[in-house]
């Protein structure tokens, strides 16, 4: 019954039906009315149907051994027609398993239009929805092959058609993915064996150079994630090219992966890219398919890929710069669409970014290192995706990261950093700033913590004048609420501010309390910085300084802050007139251009026309002298003297003889009057006693072991946080302040490193014994001597110690006890209540006793 040699009426029913479809000339196709027959006979006959597929096959053979290209394809087509209309028969399975024998058969046999058939049936099968699980399949064979059908080319035997091909291939991959994970009892297609092949197979033509010869992703479309190929949309993809289908078969594989294999199919990306360099800058194919797979796996899975690449940078640590550029640069550009799902691995990836970051420095700097300027691009490409990061999170994660950052500056002594510690210190602050740009500033409090700001001032005053300049620009970033920063970054005189066009809005409570306890240091710091600024590039320091003062005047100017940085301006006004001081008569003529300018800017702020009048009669007068440098009153068109005092004019060129270089003290009119400015404020109805208070006019900020602030001016800072507390201002207490509960607070470390800190902490209030007012003058106005201080904790140290060492410890405990009864207020009261019981049982003896109350009387018994 098997043979083919029997005569019609001796053969069973359902070959006769196949036979029947097939027509009798070779030019006519299938024929429809018989395939209809048959189709019906396997519907109504299920267990019919395995045996119907055998005899295909069989016929299918026999006709490909025989090059009858019809009869083949008309075999393929009748196994489509029947898979489509039994998918719900019990005997699909076996039916199944006859189709993919013709498949494999049609691809063996090498010929480009064969296997172009044997795909489309494949995808037909492949789309189709079985409802019993095939418990022995396996599509090893077909990865093999159509992975080989997609790196043809036109030396193999598709000739000219090798883009059909590799189509083809594509599609039979699609299908293969398809059928794997759909399956119940699917053969596990996640293996790395498989994934080794499909993935390489699809980056291969997704790689196909554009006619320029370069990669482009323009020209591809966005798919979604839904697998539906019929014969007309694949016909379509024939007409298409490999690239896009390649596309689509990425971003299909990325989307049925599942949490388990994502390290499956990330492994052979990551591989390819290597052995093809596609790291090299610009890696614009490997930003586009690691875009294509972060976009196409689940929003919570994304982070993965962020940890992979990370990984596989530490891996390729001592690899080529350009290849470790090209992993930093495609960071860069997907680590803000991962950023949402990062959660707990936050600080972990980004004490990964600087890791690389610190060991390209280290690199760098050790001498080793063949191309500078590649590191140097490695540098800010990683730069580039942290900032790109942080710009993707949410505000309470932004300073979370900076907080981190600044963790890992070294050491910010400018007495004790060495050469590559600065250079760490530069590429950090970069860091920082980068993140700070993408920060939000709500509240002042929130972003400048203790510790944050306390980093921040140090790194204002290092010796490495860009990071001097960057941490300035901080500043300017975290202050700027209302973008003004860009309006004063080069401000100049301007006789109307309206025309700069600020805005300017109360400061609130909460910024005016923060403000109280840091203003001090702020303006200290801004002290210093104007003294240190570089000669080199003195402009750009002026300006960064002189915008630091105008936010702060228009961000927080309440009154306390206002009055401090007119004392800030009168201390720059008279550290520029100091002859002590090594400076250039370039920088004098600028640090006195700082204080003309902000002192107009806060003068129209504060619409206090008296200070305006003085401001430009002090302008007008400077103008009117001709120092070179100082006439703000002159435009750039005007003249070649601007307000730079580094231009070529104001230093190098031609000025008459005898005319003077700078302002002297000598040189009134040229000069703010600090009484003329307190009166002006005053008649304001500000306080501007504080004004008055010089700044330390030494440059010695620390003492002589780098760790204490200490000024010569009187004030100190304030023992529970190390922040100084401007006299004359009143101590806010616990009712008055607001606290915002929604973030968490760490004490901020004290730099007082001594023995107030220890066990030995006993607070000694200094006893005063004046008895005239003349004393109480002298007590108030005396000096702070920090030797005498040191002297006098040594020997309190020591008595204490002697005490500990000579003394009982009984005695020592009754002492104590003793003390604490007197300082106890309850066991006060209690005496005091005894005492006072007792004077009145005292008092009363020899008084007759008070009448009782009347129901206090006891009647006799008679009454009852």
């Amino acid at each position: 019954m098997n043979g083919l040699c029997c005569c019609t009426p001796c053969k069973p029913r359902y070959r006769r039906l196949v036979d029947s479809i097939y027509p009798r000339a070779v030019t006519d196709g299938l024929l429809h009315s018989n395939m209809q027959k048959l189709t019906f006979y396997a519907i109504s006959h299920p267990e019919k149907l395995e045996r119907i597929g055998e005899y295909l096959v069989m016929r299918m053979v026999r006709d490909l051994s025989r090059q009858r290209p019809v009869q083949v394809k008309i075999a393929v087509e009748a196994m489509d027609q029947l898979l489509q209309a039994c998918h719900s028969s019990p005997s699909l399975p076996q039916f199944s398993e006859n189709h993919l024998r013709m498949v494999q058969r049609l691809l063996e046999s090498n010929n480009a239009k064969m296997e172009q058939l044997a795909t489309d049936s494949f995808v037909t099968f492949s789309n189709i929805e079985e409802s019993s699980p095939s418990y022995h399949r396996q599509y090893d064979f077909f990865i093999d092959k159509f992975s080989q059908m997609c790196h043809a080319n036109p030396q193999a035997a598709y000739g000219e058609d090798f883009r059909l091909a590799r189509c083809a291939g594509l599609r039979g991959l699609r299908g293969v993915v398809w059928k794997s994970v759909t399956d119940d009892l699917h053969p596990n297609i996640w293996e790395q064996q498989h994934m080794d092949k499909i993935v390489p197979s699809i980056l291969f033509n997704l790689q196909e150079p554009d006619d320029n010869g370069g990669f482009s992703s323009s020209h591809i479309p966005k798919f979604d994630n839904n697998f539906t190929d019929s014969t007309q949309s694949h016909r379509g993809d024939d007409e298409a090219t490999p690239k896009v289908l390649s596309d689509r078969c990425l971003r299909e594989l990325m989307g049925k992966a599942s949490f388990g294999s994502l390290r499956a199919v990330i492994e052979p990306v990551l591989k390819h890219m290597d052995l093809h360099k596609r790291w090299s800058p610009p890696p614009s194919f490997a930003i586009h398919v690691f875009r294509a797979i972060i976009y196409s796996i689940q929003s919570q899975n994304s982070y993965f890929v962020i940890q992979e690449l990370i990984n596989h940078l530490d891996s390729m640590c001592s690899a080529d710069a350009s290849t470790r550029i090209g992993i930093a640069t495609v960071l860069s550009s997907i680590v803000s669409i991962a950023g949402t799902s990062i959660g707990p691995l936050l600080l972990s990836i980004f004490n990964s970014l600087l890791k690389h970051l610190r060991t390209s420095v280290d690199f760098e700097r050790s001498g080793k290192c063949s191309d500078q300027p590649a590191e140097k691009m490695y540098q800010e490409a990683l730069i580039n995706a942290m900032g790109d990061f942080a710009n993707a999170l949410p505000d309470y994660q932004k300073v979370e990261m900076m907080m981190f950052t600044v963790g890992n500056i070294p050491n910010l002594d400018e007495r004790k950093s060495k050469q590559g510690e600065e250079f760490l210190q530069h590429v950090l602050v970069k860091t920082l700033l980068k993140v700070a740009t993408k920060y939000r500033t709500a509240y002042l409090a929130t972003v400048f913590t203790d510790s944050f700001l306390d980093t921040l001032l140090r790194l204002a005053l290092v010796r490495d004048p860009q990071v001097r300049l960057a941490t300035q620009q901080i500043f300017h970033t975290l202050l700027d609420r209302h973008d003004n920063a860009a309006n004063l970054v080069h401000l100049g005189y301007e006789l109307d501010v309206a025309d700069v066009q600020l805005t300017v809005e109360k400061c609130s409570r909460a910024d005016q309390m923060f403000m109280r306890k840091h203003i001090g240091d702020i303006t200290y710091m801004l002290w210093r910085a104007a003294a240190a600024a570089d000669e080199t590039d003195l402009s750009t320091h002026a300006d960064a300084i002189l915008c630091t003062m105008s936010l702060l005047c228009i961000e927080v100017g309440f009154e306390e802050s206002l009055v401090e940085l007119f004392r800030l301006s009168m201390a720059l006004q008279r550290l520029a007139l100091d002859t002590k001081q090594n400076f250039s008569d370039a920088k004098r003529n600028s640090i006195h251009n700082i204080v003309a300018k902000y002192m107009n800017l806060s003068a129209q702020l504060i619409a206090n026309p008296s200070l305006c009048q003085q401001v430009q009669h002090v302008v007008a007068c400077r103008a009117q002298r001709g120092i070179p440098g100082l006439n703000l009153l002159l435009s750039v068109k005007e003249s070649p003297m601007n307000d730079d005092p580094l231009s070529s004019t104001a230093v190098n060129g031609n000025i008459p003889e005898g005319t003077p270089r700078t302002i002297t003290e000598s040189d009134h009119a040229l000069l703010f009057n600090i009484e003329d400015v307190a009166e002006s404020l005053k008649a304001s109805g500000k306080d501007a006693s504080r004004l008055f208070v010089p700044f330390d006019m030494s440059l010695n900020g620390r003492d002589g072991n780098g760790d204490n602030w200490q000024r010569e001016d009187g004030q100190n800072f304030d023992s529970t946080d190390g922040r100084e507390s401007p006299d004359g201002y009143k101590t806010v207490g616990i009712d008055d302040v607001s606290v915002d509960m929604s973030v968490d607070w760490t004490p901020p470390i004290s730099r007082k490193q001594s023995r107030r800190n220890t066990i030995f902490s006993i607070v000694n209030p200094p006893k005063l014994n004046a008895s005239t007012v003349d004393d109480l003058k002298a007590y108030a106005n005396a000096s702070f001597d920090p030797i005498e201080e040191d002297r006098k904790e040594k020997e309190l140290t020591g008595s204490i110690l002697s005490e500990i060492r000579n003394t009982d410890f009984e005695e020592r405990v009754n002492t104590n006890e003793s003390l604490n009864e007197r300082g106890d207020l309850s066991k006060s009261i209690a005496r005091l209540l005894v005492r006072n019981g007792e004077t009145t049982k005292v008092r009363d003896i020899g008084r007759p006793t008070k009448p009782k109350n009347v129901f206090e009387i006891e009647l006799p018994s008679f009454a009852y």
